[in-house]
Parts: C-alpha cells; sequence; structure tokens
C-alpha cells in the first residue's frame, strides 16, 4: 500500500511540475545597445511555436513560455536578430539589440511575397519611412531625393502637392511610360496622386530595381517597383492600446537662388546705354538731345530737360522687389493622430490627419485631411487583413504656370505668359508701381490683377483598399487572395473674372471665363493563388507561389468653359451667358473615356534557401495587355536570381576581416505596353468633323497593327559587405539593362494625312554601377555618429531608331543613336566681335559666322537626365539628442535656361522686360569686350543658353530631443519628443535663377522650390 501511494505521489509531483512548466512566464526588457533606450515593437517570439509577444512602448515584455521551449528569438526591423538559450527557471531576460543598416537587413517586402534581407537576390533598397515626414512636403516621393542609389526623382515644380517625375536607373523610354510602379499595400496606384496619400501611415518603403526583385511584375516593373506597406497594428503585453499625436507648424520661403535682376537706378542706366526713344530712360535723359513729336524727332527745349529730369526722379522713388509682391511667407500645419493596439487575436491601426500648406505664391497651397484603418485578425487557420485608406485634398495653383494639376512642368508647365506670376517677376520692372492699373507693359501690375480676379483648384479625392485572407490549408500550404481598389477623382475649377484686365481679353464675350472639369480613375486589382514553404533538416528551405491575377484600370471625364460672365454671380456656373449663334457665347464643352484597359496575368515565383549560405530565385509571369493588338497580347516575363552568402563555407571559418560578405546575381525580362498616349493607340480612331456643313467622322491616328511591346533585358551582380560587426557596411551593384522594341514616333509623308506613326523600332541602353556605404565613426552607448553616402553612375546609350539616325524631341533637344536619350542640339556660339558687337556663331563646319542659321545646329555633349546622383547622410545622436541630415546631389544635367536668355537681351523683342544687372556689360563700342552682343542684334537661342542644372542641396536637417518623462506624467505620458527640421537649406549651383532642379529639359517659368521651416511634437500615451 506504501508502495501505490509513494507511486501517486510521485506521479501528481511530475505533473504538477509540468503544469507549472507549461505556464511559466518569461519577463524582460529589450533595449538599444547604443543608447540604452527601450524598443517597442520588437517581436519576442518561441522558434517552432506559436507563441510570441511584441514589447511594449517601454520595451518591456510578458511571454508564457510552452514546455518545449529552449531558445527566445527576438527580431526587429532595423536590428540584428538574437537567439537567446533559455535555462530551466528563467524568470527574467533583459537583451540588449545591435542596429545595423536596414540596408544589409531587415524584412525585404516585394508585395507578393517577403523574406529577410539575407535571402534576398534582388537588388532592392529599403528607405526609411520616417524620412518623409522629416518636412512637411505634400507629396511623399519628393523626400526620396538622395536617399536610394539609382533612385532619381525631380521635383518640375514648388506647388504644394505636385508629384515629381520618378525614374530608376535612368530613362529606358522615349514615348513610354518612364516612371516606376508604385504599389501601397498590394495595390497599384497611379504616380501623379501621391498629395492624397498621408506619408505619416506609411511604415516600409522598398525600392526594386532589378530582374529578380521586379519581374515578379511583368509588364509593369520596366522602370523598377516601390513597394509601401501602411502601418499595423501591435498587440501590446499590458493589453492597453497607444494613442500617438504628432504636429508640425513652420513657414515656407523662396530657396537660396541666383537673382540678379537690375533695380530701378541701373534700369535706367540700362536704357541709356540703349538709346531706345519708347524707353523713359533714354526719352526723358539728360544726355538725349531730341524728343519725338507725332513721330518727328526733334530737339529738346529747356521745358523738356527739367521736365525729363523731375519724371525720372520720380521713377527713382520707386524701387519695386517684385519678389515680395509676388511671392510669399507661405505658413504650413499638420496634425495626425493614430491609435494601435489588440490582442492575440486582432491588431489594428486607426489613423486621422489634417495637412495645411500654403505655397510661397499667392492663391497657392494644399489642404488635405485622411483617414486610415487597418485591422488583421487570426482565427484559426485564417488571417484576415483590411486596409483602408481615404482622403481628400485641395489644391489651388497658380495661373498658367503650365497643366499643374496634370503634373506642372513635367508636361509643359512654366508658361510664358504675363498671367504667370513666375515670369512676371522677370518681366516686370523696377520702376513700375505694385499699385499701378494693368494694362499693355505693366507686368507687375498685370500678375497681380490675375492673383486678385482669377482662380485654379482642384479638389481630389483618393481611396486605396485592400482586403487579403490568408487560409492556412496545411502547415506548409496556404492559400491566399487579396483584393483592391484605386480610386482617385479630379474635381477642377477655373475661374476669370469678367470685370479683370484679363478677363477683358477672353475672345469669347470680353467677359471673363469659367471652367469646370470631373476626372476619374478607378484601378482593380486580384489576384489569388497558393503558396507553398517547407523547410527540412534545418538546412533546406523551399518557397513557391502560383497565382492568378487581373488588373482593369477605367476612367472618363468631362467637362465644360463658359462665357460671357455676369459680374454679380462670380465664381459660378450661374454667371454663364447662355450661348447662341449670335452672341459667340458657345461653351466648350469636352469629354473623355479614357483610361480604359485590362491585365490578365498567371505568376510563378520559386525560390530555394539552402543552409543560410546558398539562395535561388526564380519568376515566371504571363501577361495579357489590352493595349497591344491581339497578334502580340501576351507576353512572358522571367527572371533568375542567386544569393551566397560567403561567410558561410568553412574556408571563411575563423576570419576577423568580414562581418558580412554577400554575392548576388541576377538576369531577367520586363516589359512595358504603353506606348501611345491612348489606350486605344494601335487602333486607328476618328473624330467629329464639320465636312460641307455636315457632321462626319476624320481618322485622327493612324494606328498600328504591328505595335508590340517594349522588352527590357536586365542583368545585375552586387555585393552586399560588412566589416568590424558592421561597423562599416555597403553595397556595391552593377548593371546592364537593354530596352528593345523601343517606342518611337516615326515621321510619315505628309500625303498619308498624318505626320507620325508610333512603332517598335528603337533600342536604348543603360549601364552603371551604385554604391551605398555607411559607417559607425563612433559607437558608444550615449553618442553615435553614422555617415553615409550612395552614389550611382549612369551611363544611357542610343543604339538603334529603327533607320533612322536622329528624331527630334523638341526645339532643344534629340535623340540620336550613338548619344544619350534626351541630347541637346543648337547652334554654337562662340562670342561677340569686339569691333562691330555683332554675335559670333559657328556653322556645321565649324566656321565662324555673323549670321545665325537655325540648320547649323548640331547634337551636344549634355543631356538632360543625370549621369551622377547620389546622397550623404550624417546621423548624430547624443543621449537624448538626435541629429540627422541629408545632402543630395546631381552632376552632368543640363537644361534650356529661357528665363536667363530673356533676361540677357538687349534686342528690340525681349528689351521690354527687365534685364539681368549682367547686361550693363554690354556692348557698346567698337573694341569693347563683352559676353553680351550690340543691342542692335537679333537675340536667339544658341548653345551658351544650354546650363549646367548641377547642384549640391543641403536637403533636410532634423534636430530632435526626447523628453525625460517621470513624475506625475509618467503614468499618463510613454514618450514625448520635440523636434525641428528644415528643407532646401542651402544649394551651390552655377544655375542662374531659382532653381535648377527639375523634371524636364527646358526652364521655363516653373513655381520655385520653397525653404522650409519647421518645429513639431510628438507624444505617445
Amino acid at each position: 500500500m506504501k508502495f501505490y501511494f509513494t507511486l501517486l505521489l510521485s506521479t501528481l509531483l511530475m505533473l504538477s511540475d509540468k503544469v507549472a512548466a507549461q505556464h511559466r512566464i518569461l519577463q524582460g526588457t529589450v533595449t538599444d545597445s547604443l543608447n540604452g533606450q527601450p524598443l517597442p515593437g520588437v517581436s519576442v517570439a518561441i522558434p517552432g511555436t506559436s507563441a510570441g509577444v511584441v514589447t511594449d512602448a517601454d520595451g518591456k515584455f510578458n511571454l508564457q513560455l510552452p514546455a518545449v521551449a529552449k531558445q527566445v528569438l527576438f527580431t526587429f526591423m532595423g536590428y540584428s536578430e538574437q537567439s537567446v538559450a533559455i535555462q530551466a527557471g528563467t524568470q527574467q531576460l533583459n537583451i540588449n539589440l545591435s542596429p545595423v543598416s536596414q540596408a544589409l537587413s531587415g524584412v525585404v517586402i516585394t508585395g507578393y511575397t517577403q523574406q529577410s534581407k539575407s535571402r534576398t537576390t534582388g537588388a532592392i533598397t529599403s528607405v526609411p519611412a520616417n524620412v518623409t515626414t522629416q518636412a512637411p512636403v505634400a507629396s511623399f516621393d519628393v523626400m526620396l531625393q538622395g536617399r536610394a542609389p539609382g533612385l532619381y526623382v525631380g521635383t518640375p515644380t514648388g506647388q504644394p502637392g505636385e508629384a515629381g517625375r520618378v525614374s530608376i536607373r535612368g530613362l529606358g523610354s522615349i514615348n513610354g511610360d518612364v516612371n516606376p510602379l508604385f504599389v501601397v499595400d498590394g495595390v497599384p496606384v497611379a504616380n501623379n496622386s501621391f498629395a492624397a496619400l498621408n506619408p505619416e501611415d506609411f511604415e516600409t518603403i522598398h525600392v526594386l530595381k532589378d530582374a529578380a526583385a521586379t519581374a515578379q511584375y511583368g509588364s509593369r516593373a520596366a522602370n523598377g517597383v516601390i513597394v509601401i506597406t501602411t502601418k499595423k497594428g501591435k498587440a501590446y503585453a499590458d493589453g492597453k492600446v497607444r494613442v500617438n499625436y504628432r504636429n508640425q507648424f513652420g513657414i515656407s520661403a523662396l530657396n537660396s537662388s541666383k537673382w540678379d535682376m537690375m533695380n530701378t537706378n541701373q534700369r535706367l542706366q540700362f536704357e541709356e546705354i540703349l538709346q531706345d526713344p519708347t524707353l523713359p530712360g533714354w526719352a526723358y535723359s539728360s544726355k538725349n538731345p531730341n524728343k519725338i513729336v507725332n513721330g518727328v524727332e526733334m530737339p529738346k527745349t529747356d521745358q523738356d530737360y527739367a521736365f525729363g529730369n523731375q519724371y525720372l526722379d520720380s521713377l527713382r522713388t520707386i524701387n519695386t522687389d517684385w519678389r515680395k509682391q509676388l511671392l510669399r511667407q507661405g505658413r504650413t500645419q499638420s496634425h495626425s493622430l493614430n491609435i494601435s493596439g489588440g490582442n492575440d487575436k486582432t491588431v489594428f491601426y486607426l489613423s486621422g490627419s489634417y495637412f495645411n500648406q500654403e505655397g510661397i505664391a499667392l492663391n497657392s497651397g494644399l489642404e488635405r485631411y485622411s483617414l486610415r484603418a487597418n485591422i488583421q485578425n487570426r482565427s484559426g487557420r485564417f488571417k484576415s487583413t483590411l486596409n483602408l485608406g481615404i482622403s481628400t485634398a485641395t489644391v489651388k495653383y497658380i495661373q498658367d504656370e503650365g497643366v499643374a494639376e496634370e503634373g506642372g512642368a513635367a508636361v509643359g508647365g512654366g508658361g510664358i505668359t504675363e498671367k504667370n506670376p513666375i515670369a512676371a517677376l522677370y518681366y516686370a520692372l523696377p520702376y513700375e508701381s505694385p499699385f499701378g492699373k494693368p494694362g499693355v507693359g505693366n507686368y507687375g501690375a498685370n500678375a497681380l490683377d490675375a492673383y486678385a480676379n482669377s482662380l485654379k483648384k482642384d479638389n481630389q479625392i483618393k481611396s486605396v483598399i485592400s482586403f487579403n485572407e490568408v487560409v492556412e490549408l496545411t502547415k506548409e500550404l496556404q492559400l491566399t487572395g487579396t483584393v483592391g481598389m484605386d480610386f482617385q477623382q479630379n474635381n477642377t475649377t477655373e475661374y476669370l473674372n469678367p470685370d479683370s484686365w484679363y478677363g477683358k481679353l477672353v475672345s469669347n464675350g470680353n467677359q471673363g471665363s469659367y471652367q469646370r472639369g470631373l476626372n476619374t480613375r478607378l484601378g482593380l486589382v486580384g489576384t489569388g493563388g497558393l503558396r507553398y514553404n517547407k523547410q527540412w533538416n534545418h538546412k533546406h528551405e523551399i518557397e513557391a507561389n502560383l497565382l492568378a491575377e487581373i488588373n482593369k484600370i477605367t476612367g472618363g471625364g468631362f467637362g465644360f468653359t463658359g462665357y460671357g460672365l455676369v459680374a454679380e454671380l462670380p465664381n459660378t456656373p450661374s454667371g454663364i451667358t447662355p450661348g447662341t449663334g449670335d452672341n459667340n457665347f458657345i461653351p466648350n464643352v469636352f469629354g473623355q473615356t479614357t483610361p480604359n484597359r485590362l491585365l490578365i496575368s498567371q505568376i510563378a515565383l520559386f525560390r530555394y534557401s539552402y543552409d543560410d549560405r546558398y539562395t535561388f530565385t526564380a519568376s515566371l509571369r504571363r501577361d495579357g495587355s489590352s493595349q497591344v493588338p491581339a497578334e502580340n497580347r501576351y507576353k512572358l516575363f522571367y527572371a533568375f536570381g542567386g544569393n551566397w552568402n560567403v561567410l558561410a563555407e568553412k574556408f571563411m571559418k575563423g576570419q576577423q576581416l568580414f562581418s558580412t560578405l554577400r554575392l548576388r546575381a541576377s538576369y531577367g525580362l520586363t516589359g512595358n505596353a504603353g506606348g501611345f498616349t491612348s489606350d486605344y493607340g494601335f487602333r486607328t480612331l476618328y473624330a467629329s468633323a464639320d465636312y460641307n456643313g455636315n457632321k462626319t467622322l476624320v481618322p485622327i491616328t493612324p494606328g498600328n497593327p504591328a505595335y508590340n511591346w517594349e522588352m527590357n533585358r536586365i542583368s545585375d551582380a552586387g555585393l552586399e559587405f560588412g566589416f568590424l560587426h558592421n561597423r562599416i557596411r555597403g553595397e556595391i551593384d552593377f548593371y546592364n539593362r537593354v530596352t528593345q522594341g523601343l517606342f518611337v514616333n516615326r515621321n510619315l509623308s505628309l500625303t498619308t494625312g498624318f505626320a507620325t506613326l508610333a512603332t517598335n523600332s528603337g533600342k536604348v541602353r543603360n549601364r552603371g554601377v551604385e554604391l551605398m556605404l555607411e559607417g559607425d565613426a563612433i559607437k558608444q552607448k550615449d553618442f553615435t555618429l553614422t555617415l553615409g553616402v550612395n552614389l550611382a553612375y549612369n551611363k544611357n546609350k542610343i543604339l538603334s531608331l529603327g533607320g533612322e539616325e536622329q528624331v527630334f524631341a523638341d526645339e532643344a533637344t534629340m535623340n540620336m543613336v550613338g548619344k544619350p536619350l534626351g541630347s541637346f542640339y543648337a547652334v554654337r556660339w562662340k562670342g561677340v566681335d569686339p569691333q562691330t558687337g555683332a554675335p559670333v556663331y559657328l556653322d556645321k563646319d565649324g566656321k565662324e559666322t555673323n549670321i545665325y542659321n537655325p540648320d547649323d545646329a548640331v547634337p551636344m555633349k549634355a543631356t538632360y537626365d543625370p549621369p551622377l546622383i547620389g546622397g550623404a547622410t550624417i546621423s548624430v545622436r547624443l543621449k537624448r539628442f538626435e541629429l540627422s541630415t541629408l545632402v543630395s546631389f546631381i552632376h552632368g544635367m543640363s537644361r534650356l535656361n529661357y528665363p536667363d536668355l530673356y533676361a540677357h537681351s538687349g534686342s528690340a523683342a525681349y528689351r521690354r522686360y527687365s534685364q539681368s544687372k549682367d547686361m550693363l556689360n554690354i556692348w557698346q563700342k567698337p573694341g569693347d569686350i563683352s559676353q553680351y552682343p550690340g543691342a542692335q542684334y537679333a537675340t536667339y537661342f544658341t548653345s551658351r543658353d544650354i546650363t549646367s542644372a548641377d547642384y549640391i542641396k543641403l536637403r533636410n536637417i532634423t534636430v530632435g530631443y526626447n523628453i525625460p518623462v517621470d513624475g506625475v506624467t509618467k503614468g499618463a505620458i510613454r514618450n514625448l519628443k520635440v523636434f525641428a527640421s528644415g528643407q532646401n537649406l542651402f544649394s551651390i549651383m552655377k544655375w542662374k535663377g531659382f532653381d535648377p532642379e527639375d523634371a524636364n529639359d527646358i526652364a521655363q517659368y516653373e513655381y520655385p522650390m520653397p525653404r522650409i521651416i519647421t518645429g513639431g511634437i510628438n507624444v505617445t500615451f
């Protein structure tokens, strides 16, 4: 009996020990190894089990350990992964994680898949999402300049909310789209609508550059892919939600520019030099002995001299700085509130934000409201994710800056008209009073009249929604599905007061105009398939995805322009006078049915990894696009990639030099289907017309039934390295990208009725090298100093134009075999003849001539796409202080500088405009050595007007301080930070004017990039 009792007691004790072991709680804190600050959001998990939590705002965690627990794995993006063995009885565990460059570690999200950086075979750069919020720039893509090697962002305008021209690894098309594909939470989004997206909600930004990374997107990946994920909720150990509030307040002003226009005294002196009797500086000058009466020249009297001196003295009392009259100091504010939390089943992230930025030009600005709700739920085998974002933005534009609402100067902005206030800054004379009446030649007053009596705005609605469902069929096999929507609506209004100077110049009725337009774009995506992932023998892992996808984009638009407005009914269509055939007030009504296209795809993705040593990836995608004729509609795109972790090899054991050493290589094929301006461009298109008093249809485009895809063959080889325990780390990539079937508009005989035909008849190559280097110069507990630089050199070369030797793009650039895309051509400038003051040119044969002949234009060694781009960063952390800076630069970019051309001309065509101070040195008499010809000679565009647009910019500097939270506030406030930021603070450049940074080849009168200074707080409850 005693034996049985002892056995029973022993069994109970064993069971109680087992139960106790199953319910053992492990507690601890995770901190940054450099500064000792707690790290919230760190994943704490038991490998091989579902047990896991994340650290709270204080870096603390409470984890219930299963009986089989032997190790705890700590992972956090931007920090080295750490695995710690736990012993029996361990209840407390404090961990220090070491930060590393995100370029060499962390999780890489490509849209369809995600994996660790160490198992990625593609060229992918991760950009910290917080850089897009360091300065309140409405379109986040502008903040990417200088952040990633090979990524160029040309800013077409300083207009708040305008998107940049983004390119990755050079230009690969002449007439096709050169922008990368943007994907937000698995949904492709339009690349010109970032003004309505709130970057505060972004969590990760990945730039996909080579075929191994982008070929999974097939025909949409010809120019690279930028994948964005928004923030997700977290389950905190204390079960409480986290509330975060962030604001910024600031001002914006004109940037540092080389503005050298004449003041009043200089202008009157210049007019004396010109000796033009139509200008007051000579007409009333005491040096001018004559006056003009009824077109006849006669000598001045004493009264004429006295009046002239008095008049000129009155002019000298006026010295208007038109920058102060036409530009302003804009105010900026932003507020963002988000709430996150959840439990082991459901997590959520909710946010709302308000953004308001006044432009530095009067009447311009942006106001945006946005809401976001991201919810994730796990229930048994099901994992559901809903990402919902909606925003509305009102953008106000200046007049005649170009088609600003469709992309600013990138599509032809910077108009040379008096209504454009930026042009008026160059046109308006310094002795013109800002209180004068508008009229002929009163450029400043006319611009102020346009400000006061016109309106141009765009009310935008933007919504990006995605829903993802993952079903675990088995431990290795998952069923996945994603549906998403990108909706955009633009409601534009343009009004011109009938009582204004410009309102009376409207040809229809001379009583102003009122225009409305409504455009919509709806992008739908549906993706579904199977994902298989299996590991065995602790060395082998395979992942395979079989997916089908459909992308559909539809849209439309309509609008009207009405005339003969009634002044008592301003800014409303009610003021339009009904049109009749007699009063010429017939409204202009327009409409459109594009875009309208469909893309159907099948996708296969495969990855095999062996022993954290080798990784091989392959992708295959079949795309069918409605933008291509049926005979060529379907194409296969593919990529192969490999990754070799050299340090895992036996021959590297024991070495102390490298802490990271990985080689990778890839090759693949991507494509581009959008070579026409219309989704139906391969067909012969018709439009309505009048013929002999009757309505009829006339062909407007010839179509091309043989039209095909542009195809990109991309090869890449890269090395990732780290020294001294990753104190020094970096990447270097070499790539070669050849685009065949290049979209080229070939000239047709005019007897066909058409000027050009879109064909696939060109070939262009982009070849280059990219370097990213980062190092911790100082790495101590309370003080760290990190330096970084990224460089990219790209050599672009046209290999073929389908039999054509050259194709002209516009009056300044051409595409020529053997030269880069967008090369300039011009008549070469030699100088000024000292004896006659005549301009000297070079003809085609290089001989000097005084005769300007446009046929003497020759190609130049200049292009508007910069071959060398880069950025440099400095990050400092001193106890609770933080400092970060970004310097970006480009080299090798040129632009035709029209404002500078007009500001250096004494010819009769341009002398009525304000001129640069340099023009006081204009040639006047034989023997003068001058850069500027005599005023009697006409001014033409020549090679000297193609100006270097290189720059070095202090793009951003941000300073922050983490305020200690203690005492009575500790229980209510978890973290409190104050910060200040500056954007576009300083520039080094040769450019004369406001800013060389732009997205096209011709500088006209674009909205200047502003300098922005802000300060704010970030508080977490």
